[in-house]
């Protein structure tokens, strides 16, 4: 086997490493964001709906920033910043959701990478 043969297998091997990490942060992401959206009384976002749009602009997914796979859950309104800061954080979220899930998600990439 060559230099270039060995560098060839290196470089697929990195590319499926960082397709599964992507795929498993796109999971991720869609958990949270389910996890998110779910009724106040299922554990879902604190408030009280009174349009549905800070509930349904919730979203997750991932992104590869070149330096990292990044897993998130976000809101898209405009006033999501005040339900997750204001008010001591009692309509917060993001932060309680991302927190739920981040030991297991962490658990799942030492797998991927680990091949355990």
């Amino acid at each position: 086997m060559s230099a270039r043969d060995v560098n060839r297998n290196l470089q697929a091997w990195a590319d499926r490493m960082k397709a599964a990490l992507f795929a498993l942060g796109q999971t991720y992401g869609a958990k949270m964001e389910a996890e998110a959206k779910r009724p106040k009384t299922a554990g879902g976002a604190p408030w009280e709906d009174r349009t549905g749009h800070a509930r349904q602009g919730l979203h997750g997914g991932a992104v590869d920033t070149g330096e990292a796979i990044v897993a998130y859950v976000a809101h898209s309104v405009d006033y999501g910043v005040y339900l997750e800061l204001a008010m001591q954080q009692r309509y917060a979220i993001l932060e309680p959701t991302v927190k739920r899930n981040a030991p297991a998600f962490f658990e799942e990439a030492r797998q991927v990478v680990g091949g355990r």
